[in-house]
């Protein structure tokens, strides 16, 4: 956080309480957040600025030992890392294939590898299986729902009605597409895992590193022929990989690659070969061959505050989707237990990629049947995988994305189901950075490693997590400084431009910018402070949350429980010993008011040059709001990157319709909304209602109220015009709040105290009219900074703009098909890039979005209905012309010649036996090429024929014979014959030019 203008030398805030904190803290820890902290000018022992290393690290204990250590920390913090009305979902997608290992003549698995996991049945076993509720699990729900210990004892439920609820819930758990019970339906995926193919050979691999290694074993003569056919494959691996890396330029790295095939049995004699030679321990390692999918796993969190109908409408249909894809799947809905969260909701779907019937005749799936055909095995009955286009989008590597694909589905059904009900967090589509989100995603844990960490004991993926947590903490905290410093770095550079001759307001900018920069970087210390010693606290914190009793989540002691709980008290009473104390906060606190009263001061000296002294006014107070009563009041949420978008919408909002006084309700000093309004609102106002602009806002609006008021009192007979109202814009008037905030900071590290402003007399007599002047009394210029920011704000919404725009002639040239949903409308995205999907989808442009796709959406049904009707009929009726709809409108109403009279052309008979058309053929000169093709000839009468009015009327000629229309016609055709039909392309017509003029030519 180096800046110009800061005091090197001066010492961190709360620099010894970090330094005592991380002295004793795991490395690993400190290495996460070393880096910032050294930019933000504290001095750690141990930790270097660009690497974090410097001091010797503490031993770690073994993988597989079971150690509770404190100073290690906890991913468990008991926070939630996402806040406000949206959230980007776990989903996790994973295919399974049949898993191999080395393996001894008599079935022996070698030690340190599973053949799997969990197979395909067992899988199936656990997502059916944890659907099911028991009465037990279900009274454990209602006692943690309810908080009461004992339901029954309490009459909380009655044992009949529980029964019915579990067995309604344990209905609408599961979906499946397969036939049958539960054991044909297992049975789909144990075939699908013997059918699908198994690898043809396994490798040892061998990292470049490792040479050495095998020519250690080749110079002591007890090397085997199959490690010294190795050895030569790794040597030559290297060399080529060496004269790659000289060839483009890079640096060699050494990286792992393949020096054998093998068996499983081979890879079981020779790995154990290896471990009767210790020298050579970990010298190569096994890799299964590749073999294929036997299922598909689908893993997908589920929004708070569903109920047992909606969490079953999105199951089946994500479901469903896949089933009309053609895949198998078993889809179940885990509730929580005791162990986590209450609130973790979420769905399994075991999934098969190949659809499957199941053949009564002969007892099997299709895909297992085989016949013996031509000396061969084959499976006549089995049915193609599912495959998808790249019309639904690549990944990386160009293939079609399918996991992005079913992203994508199951945000959209959640979104869907859950409606706009303000209690229920909407889903995201996209990533953290594509909405600008500073977070590491976390891996997964699983019930294992989660009950271990509740209990202390560390895990390898727990503190991985953690120290992810602990970074983005950190980093998030810089961020905000970052951002502070740059727009002080605008508001100065702003501000020194019209302060150019002012020499006493550059020397107060300057000093103003000094004490700026040193709060911003104090503040920033204070807050890496507090995450150093919320890391110290989190895996003590975690055990006494998981062993302290909480209504309706009893804990059930056992052995060494009250030993850990004391351990883990006495870890947090040593980290409070040494975090800063109340007193040593209050002092900061007060340091802090100071040095902000210095920057006010300096900052009206700088204000007092750049406005006019007319804007010296009385003061008035800001109009406070007065919220709605909800059953559920909204959490405090966190400072985000869409702040700025949702001050927008507020004033949006109120530029349209703060002059509805059923809507916008002000009385005297307070404002509430009407109850029409949506909720929305309510939280918008609740944000921003005291910030400057809002308050621009709603006193222009009182004060166009009561002049409002005033003319139509006074001027009730004589039937004046009233005033118009004030214009809403979002700088117009001079900054308002009470007279307690005056020298407040606001939260975008604005430290201009704010001038007050001259209210309107309340006591005004009522055949008073206002003066002109009194109402634009008010309007005065706005600060260098508010014009900053409303300019920063135009130019974005400019661009967000363009960008719009451009998505949409992008879907509009690509004639995108717009769906109808529900009350919502869908669009193909598929043609756009993420940037456009993503500025399409924003949630702040998800009414307009509706709107549009809704014109869009009337416009094919309307193009639909209008060309279905100029089709012909297909069972009698009037014939239509059959041409597209911009020719239907200009056609004239009566044809020009009387062909209503006129018989259908194939009861005419052939046109080359009518006498006019045998003489003209006869009568014509010969083309120039010697033949005239059906084009020449239709061209021939539309060059002749352009302008032709039409005959009279009175009495319609006869279309045939001589005399007739079509005779005249076919005195202009040239010779033509059925037998003079020539393929290919038309040759050119070439005209006889010799002889003539050039004129004539």
């Amino acid at each position: 956080m180096a800046s110009p203008g800061t005091d090197s030398g001066e010492h961190a805030v709360y620099a010894h309480h970090v330094r005592a904190l991380l002295r004793r803290q795991q490395q690993d820890d400190r290495d996460a957040i070393g880096a910032t902290l050294s930019r933000a000018h504290f001095r750690v022992q141990g930790v270097s600025e660009q690497t974090g290393k410097g001091r010797k690290r503490r031993a770690k204990a073994p993988a597989n030992q079971r150690v509770v250590d404190f100073f290690t920390a906890s991913p468990l913090t008991g926070r939630d890392r996402q806040t406000g009305g949206f959230r980007i979902p776990h989903f996790d997608v994973k295919p399974i294939t049949r898993t191999f290992a080395p393996t001894r003549k008599d079935g022996r698995v070698r030690h340190g590898h599973k053949t799997a996991a969990m197979t395909a049945g067992g899988h199936f076993d656990y997502v059916t299986s944890g659907a099911t509720i028991g009465i037990a699990a279900h009274i454990d729900y209602i006692r943690r729902e309810t908080g009461l210990q004992d339901p029954i004892g309490d009459l909380a439920i009655d044992l009949l009605d529980a029964q019915d609820l579990r067995a309604e819930t344990n209905r609408l758990a599961t979906f499946t597409n397969i036939p049958g019970d539960q054991s044909r339906q297992r049975s789909l995926f144990e075939a699908a895992e013997r059918y699908e193919s198994s690898p043809r050979t396994h490798y040892l691999t061998a990292s470049t590193a490792q040479v050495d290694g095998f020519r250690m074993f080749e110079r002591m003569g007890i090397a085997p022929d199959w490690l010294r056919a190795m050895s030569r494959r790794l040597r030559d691996g290297r060399d080529e990989l060496k004269e790659k890396a000289a060839r483009t330029g890079k640096r060699f790295r050494d990286r792992e690659i393949p020096v054998a095939e093998v068996t499983e049995e081979e890879a079981f004699d020779r790995l154990a070969w290896l471990d009767a030679h210790p020298a050579g321990k970990d010298m190569f390692q096994w890799k299964q061959g590749r073999t294929g999918r036997v299922q598909h796993r689908f893993v997908g969190e589920l929004p708070d505050g569903l109920s047992v109908h909606d969490r079953h409408e999105i199951l089946s249909r994500f479901c469903g989707e896949l089933g009309d894809d053609g895949w198998m799947v078993i889809g179940a809905i885990h509730q929580p237990d005791q162990h986590n969260d209450r609130r973790n909701f979420h769905i399994h779907v075991d999934a098969y990629d190949r659809p499957a019937r199941w053949l009564d005749e002969h007892g099997c799936w299709d895909f297992e049947y085989v016949e013996r055909r031509n000396g061969k095995n084959v499976r006549p009955f089995a049915q193609s995988k599912v495959r998808y286009g790249a019309d639904i989008g690549t990944d990386g590597s160009g293939r079609p994305n399918v996991v992005g694909l079913m992203r994508r589905r199951f945000i959209s059904i959640v979104n869907q189901v859950a409606g706009d009900r303000p209690d229920i967090v909407r889903y995201l589509h996209g990533t953290y950075a594509d909405y600008g989100i500073a977070m590491t995603p976390l891996e997964h844990m699983g019930n294992r490693a989660t009950g271990l960490e509740l209990l202390g004991i560390v895990t390898e993926v727990g503190s991985r997590n953690a120290r992810k947590i602990v970074t983005d903490e950190a980093a998030a905290c810089e961020a905000r400084a970052a951002a502070a410093e740059a727009a002080l770095e605008k508001e100065v550079a702003f501000s020194r431009s019209a302060l150019a001759h002012d020499r006493d307001a550059l020397a107060a900018l300057d000093r103003c910018e000094r004490l700026e920069r040193r709060l911003i970087r104090r503040r920033l210390q204070a807050e890496l402070a507090d995450v150093v010693v919320a890391m110290a606290r989190s895996r003590a914190d975690a055990v006494i949350r998981t062993l302290t009793p909480e209504p309706g989540r009893p804990v059930k002691k056992k052995a060494g429980d009250d030993q850990l709980r004391a351990a883990a008290l006495e870890h947090l009473a040593w980290v409070e010993r040494h975090s800063p104390s109340l007193a040593e906060r209050d002092a900061e606190r007060r340091a802090l008011a100071k040095a902000e009263a210095c920057v006010a001061a300096e900052w009206h000296v700088v204000q007092a040059a750049t406005q006019p002294a007319s804007q010296d006014q009385t003061r008035r107070r800001a109009m406070t709001y007065h919220p709605r009563d909800r059953v559920k009041e909204p959490a405090t949420p966190m400072p985000s990157s869409y702040d700025d978008r949702k001050r927008e919408r507020l004033h949006a909002w109120l530029a349209k319709h703060a002059a509805d006084p059923t809507l916008l309700v002000i009385e005297d000093d307070s404002v509430r909304l009407g109850q029409g309004v949506p909720v929305a609102i309510d939280t918008l106002m609740r944000l921003f209602s005291a910030e400057r602009p809002i308050q621009r806002i709603l006193l222009a609006e009182r004060a166009r109220r009561k002049t409002a008021m005033l003319a139509g009192a006074s001027n009730e007979t004589s039937g004046m015009v009233e005033y118009p109202r004030m214009m809403l814009a979002p700088f117009s008037i001079e900054p308002i709040v009470s007279e307690t905030d005056g020298a407040k900071k606001t939260g975008d590290q604005q430290t201009t105290p704010v001038r007050a402003v001259a209210e309107p007399s309340s006591s005004a007599s009522v055949t008073h009219q206002p003066d002109r002047g009194e109402i634009e009394a008010a309007v005065v210029q706005p600060t260098i900074a508010e014009a900053n920011r409303e300019a920063r704000r135009k130019a974005a919404r400019r661009q967000q703009a363009l960008l719009r725009e451009q998505a949409w002639e992008i879907l509009r040239r690509k004639n995108a098909a717009v769906t109808a949903v529900g009350d919502r409308y869908q669009v193909d995205m598929t043609g756009l890039s993420a940037e456009d999907q993503r500025v399409l989808t924003h949630p702040d442009y998800h009414a307009e979005l509706q709107a549009r796709l809704a014109e869009r959406y009337a416009e094919q049904q309307q193009r639909q209905s209008d060309l279905s009707s100029i089709t012909p009929p297909r069972h009698g009726g009037p014939r239509r012309p059959i041409l597209p709809i911009p020719h239907v409108v200009t056609m004239p109403l009566e044809p020009p010649i009387g062909l209503r009279a006129v018989p259908a052309l194939s009861d005419t008979g052939r046109l080359g036996k009518v006498a006019a058309l045998g003489a003209s053929e006869r009568a014509a000169p010969a083309s120039p090429v010697g033949v005239v093709r059906r084009r020449d000839l239709i061209e021939g009468v539309e060059r002749q024929i352009p302008n032709a009015s039409p005959p009279k009327q009175e009495k319609p000629q006869s279309p045939r014979g001589a005399s007739g229309q079509l005779g005249r016609l076919a005195r202009t055709l040239g010779p033509h014959t059925d037998d003079a039909k020539s393929k290919g392309k038309a040759e050119p017509t070439v005209p006889d030019i010799r002889g003539k003029g050039s004129h004539e030519r």
